[in-house]
């Protein structure tokens, strides 16, 4: 008997008693009972560049990004002509250090930075056109997104929520299986246990082996939910093709949890929906754009 971890198949068949050997992906949006639909709205601080950059002082773009819009011109010291002002060290500021410790370490970051402007000048010319550009994009990214969800509608949010806070991605199912490379002992199992015989039974292993057991049928693996979704409780499947064996199922149990009301997803919703218009956006510029890798 294989174990189910050895298959790799995207999904799985019914097989006719009479063709075991023949040879053998339904989305949903929503699933693991709801868990799936904030993992996949989640922002958590990621743009659409990558993971947030961090500089050498522990700010990151970001925060220098929302500093420059909302800090002042205030100047804070001037070194050789050039003025260190508030607004520049906004982030470092928001980060809760003192200000006369920012002050004076910034004054040491704007000297080493005109020393490496002039020791070395090409790098310098790419390192600032890479940091401008790091910045600029983080800047458009946090700026952009805010105005987005500002405009996200009600209307938008309910017409979302039909669509994907689905009733059958909140049906969980406990089922277990048995698992076979021989044809012909997967069919005399199969005969065995709808005879309720009790030694066939004792070989079925649970499906879902985390917790109590029961899952949403679009976190099933192989996208078995897709079968178990049509079954009852106690009902066994008929003979499953999988690529590396013959699998049955049977459905020990199922309930239903309780299904989030609209407002309580609302800031998800509207996350995700301005989260596809950033990205719808920027597909578009970039159609526009004459790229040409070098």
């Amino acid at each position: 008997m294989n174990d189910m971890n050895t298959l790799n198949e995207e999904f799985a068949q019914p097989v006719e008693a009479s063709s075991a050997k023949t040879d053998t992906r339904t989305k949903l949006i929503m699933g693991g009972a709801g868990l799936a639909f904030v993992g996949l709205v989640a922002w958590a601080g990621m743009t659409v560049f990558g993971d947030s950059a961090s500089s050498s002082s522990g700010v990151s773009p970001l925060a220098n990004a929302n500093a420059a819009n909302k800090g002042s011109d205030v100047v804070l010291a001037s070194i050789d002509g050039m003025k260190v002002t508030e607004m520049e060290v906004g982030g470092l500021l928001q980060s809760g250090v003192d200000k006369a410790i920012v002050i004076d370490r910034y004054i040491n970051k704007v000297i080493a930075a005109e020393l490496g402007r002039k020791m070395y000048a090409e790098e310098a010319q790419a390192t600032l056109q890479a940091a401008e550009r790091e910045v600029l994009s983080t800047l458009y990214t946090t700026r952009r997104m805010e105005d987005l969800r500002k405009g996200v509608s009600d209307e938008e949010v309910k017409t979302y929520y039909d669509a994907n806070v689905l009733d059958q991605n909140f049906q969980l199912w406990k089922v277990s299986y048995y698992l076979s490379v021989d044809a012909n002992d997967v069919q005399k199992t199969l005969a065995s246990l709808k005879k309720g015989d009790k030694d066939a039974e004792e070989q079925l292993k649970p499906l879902i082996e985390q917790g109590d057991g029961f899952a949403a049928a679009s976190a099933l693996p192989y996208n078995l939910g897709r079968v178990v979704s049509k079954m009852k409780k106690g009902e066994y499947s008929e003979v499953l093709q999988l690529r590396n064996g013959l699998l049955i199922l049977k459905i020990e149990d199922s309930k239903k949890i309780d299904k989030p009301k609209m407002e309580d997803l609302k800031q998800d919703i509207v996350q995700a929906l301005a989260m596809q218009k950033f990205n719808e956006e920027l597909e578009q510029a970039r159609r526009k754009a004459k790229v040409e890798l070098g």
